[in-house]
């Protein structure tokens, strides 16, 4: 009988372990969370603190019972946060977790009822341990990781200076840089002709740089503007538009100088990870976007292998690499650009990894340092460095 009644106690606690190991710390907790979590681990040690100071009775069965009601309708509390922030497993994790909420403190109350206070208390003791370390990990130690990451700011600056070295240097991470366009670009002109019935739609390219992709698709009849914040950058795609009819402009993609609903399509590749307020960039993108129109993105993920080898891999291995070139805490997960997508009344149609071609190229990068323009990425299912997809704007609701 007393296994029976342990069973669930220990089921809740593995489960609440794997929701704090794996979902709470891959995606980070906002500041409600960061409150409420603790306080539900109170109402919970209420309960049990009721149990060890009233000896058993049907008057303190029946506060017990009033407590244990309150804990179990409290604990949904936050769910409009996680309906935004939540993915699947994590939405699947928590009805596990509600749904053993009651059935333990039921169990506890029958421990409790059956004369195994002793149980009752270490269960207690258990319950603040985890209330404590709610506290001091997710509050006082968030703040103090926060203020210790603070100096580590990505450096934008550098993409001013590298002149025609943006078409021509082997010597650089620039390199790699125009081996993911030329990786990319044909598939981002692809989806735009399968996708789209506008035969030569406009196209908006956020953190256009040096033109990789703008003076690609303006080649193939498209009607596009490029934007950066870089005017020298700005100056090189200029040279090197064979059309002559890209639109540069030197602007802020995350307050663009644009009317509503302008463009049939925006892209922001590789510069996700470069400003400081990503879910306003995607925000002003739908804004800019027709309804039916297309949003392309490409980042890097938040993980250890997308900083080993994204960011210190490139620094070990590719000459003349600056520091802070990226930060890993700028890196954003799927999961975290799909949310702001969803608010944005964008909907992600399609997700995919990336990395680099494994052959004589890559082993001669590693070995000299230079990227050859024969250096290749491929799509992959993993999305555990770098990701590249879309979403369409919603032509239903409210624009943004």
């Amino acid at each position: 009988m007393l296994a029976v009644l342990i069973a669930p106690v220990a089921i809740q606690g593995a489960v609440m372990l794997v929701d704090e190991l794996v979902f709470h710390r891959r995606r980070g907790l906002p500041r409600w969370e960061r409150i409420g979590h603790p306080l539900d681990t109170l109402t919970v040690a209420a309960c049990l603190a009721w149990l060890i100071a009233a000896p058993p009775s049907r008057e303190a069965l029946t506060v017990y019972v009033g407590l244990a009601v309150f804990s179990t309708l409290f604990i949904t509390k936050d769910e409009a946060v996680h309906a935004r922030l939540c993915s699947a497993g994590e939405h699947w994790l928590h009805a596990v977790l509600f749904a053993l909420h009651p059935i333990v403190l039921g169990a506890l109350g029958l421990l409790w009822w059956t004369g195994h206070s002793t149980v009752v208390a270490v269960q207690l003791a258990a319950v603040l341990a985890v209330g404590l370390y709610q506290v001091v990990y997710w509050n006082v130690g968030a703040a103090r990781r926060s203020a210790a990451r603070a100096p580590g700011t990505v450096d934008n600056a550098l993409y001013g200076t590298l002149g025609e070295a943006w078409y021509d240097a082997d010597d650089s991470p620039i390199a790699l840089l125009r081996a993911e366009a030329r990786h990319r670009n044909p598939w981002v002109a692809e989806t735009l002709a399968t996708s789209l019935t506008e035969p030569h739609p406009a196209v908006l390219d956020l953190g256009c740089g040096a033109g990789y992709l703008t003076n690609f698709l303006a080649e193939r009849g498209h009607r596009v503007t490029g934007i950066d914040t870089s005017a020298e950058a700005l100056a090189v795609a200029h040279r090197h538009d064979a059309t002559a009819s890209v639109e540069y402009l030197v602007g802020d993609a995350c307050a663009l100088p644009f009317p509503d609903g302008r463009f049939d399509a925006v892209c922001a590749m590789d510069l996700i990870e470069h400003v400081a307020e990503p879910e306003r960039l995607v925000a002003e993108s739908a804004r800019v976007l027709r309804p039916g129109g297309l949003f392309f993105f490409h980042t890097f993920n938040r993980t250890w292998q997308a900083h080993l080898i994204v960011i210190k891999g490139v620094e070990w291995f590719v000459r003349n690499t600056p520091r802070d070139m990226h930060v890993i805490d700028l890196f954003r997960s799927p999961e975290e650009v799909a949310t702001w997508c969803r608010r944005a009344r964008l909907e992600p149609l399609c997700l995919m990894g990336s990395r680099p071609r494994f052959g004589w190229p890559l082993w001669r990068m590693l070995a000299t340092g230079r990227v050859g323009d024969d250096f290749r990425f491929r799509f992959t299912r993993s999305t555990r460095l770098g990701y590249t997809g879309y979403a369409r704007k919603t032509r239903e609701g409210r624009d943004p």
